[in-house]
């Protein structure tokens, strides 16, 4: 996880934000109003109402401002799935943010589904909220480090919500740290070479830091560690 600058509002938001939160707002009475049993009609509204968020013009914003990479978990998306719209703070606790730009990142499907974040938010009482890349440093709550002994590449959290963060969303996930440890760990022969004098190497390891790479986390520990 890197932090990550906002960048401008989609004009589609910027114009329409405030006329469809209060279509929305109506449709989610009129559902509320219905339950236990609303109607299917109930329903249809207020997912149609909901799901105009789900605009490409944003979808391409986030895309754009996150280097088509997951927010959280820094993979990158787009070569095998579309990624998601993610709500930080859930639409379902927070109907209010449903078309706020802020509120928007970019994740992939895994980090965001119901076994992960989903619809979870932890308050301060529950050691939350989330670390938030876009409004936060990750460094301060997390190091990132590569564990020679075992050839895994690790999160580790620094504090409570960093703990929270890293297990509710997964940052170590088995199947996760498989494939990241596999970039990582050329990362380190990278970082290795460059330490010991190799021009390319340098350039390399220094590229691995930029956003648009996945797991750049790792490759600015590395640069810090043997001081690049």
């Amino acid at each position: 996880m890197i932090q990550i600058t906002r960048i401008e509002k989609p004009a589609v938001l910027e114009e329409n934000a405030e006329t469809w939160l209060g279509a929305y707002h109506n449709a989610l009475s009129a559902f509320q109003a219905g339950l236990p049993n609303p109607s299917e009609s109930l329903k249809k509204n207020k997912n149609q109402a909901e799901n105009r968020y789900n605009h490409p013009t944003v979808k391409d914003a986030l895309i754009l401002m996150f280097s088509g990479k997951c927010a959280f978990c820094e993979s990158q998306i787009r070569h095998i799935d579309y990624g998601s719209i993610e709500h930080f703070k859930p639409k379902l606790k927070f109907p209010d943010l449903c078309f706020s730009w802020e509120n928007f990142l970019l994740s992939c499907n895994v980090c965001n589904d119901a076994g992960h974040k989903g619809i979870n938010f932890p308050e301060e009482d529950q050691n939350g909220p989330f670390v938030n890349p876009v409004d936060e440093d990750p460094n301060d709550f997390f190091n990132f480090e590569f564990d020679h002994n075992t050839g895994t590449a690790n999160v580790i959290p620094t504090d409570m919500r960093g703990t929270v963060t890293e297990k509710i969303i997964g940052l170590n996930r088995p199947e996760l740290v498989k494939y990241r440890s596999s970039i990582v760990r050329k990362m380190v022969l990278i970082a290795i070479k460059a330490r010991d004098g190799d021009i390319d190497c340098y350039d390399e390891i220094h590229r691995c830091c930029l956003k648009e790479s996945e797991y750049a986390a790792f490759a600015r520990a590395l640069v810090r560690h043997f001081g690049l």
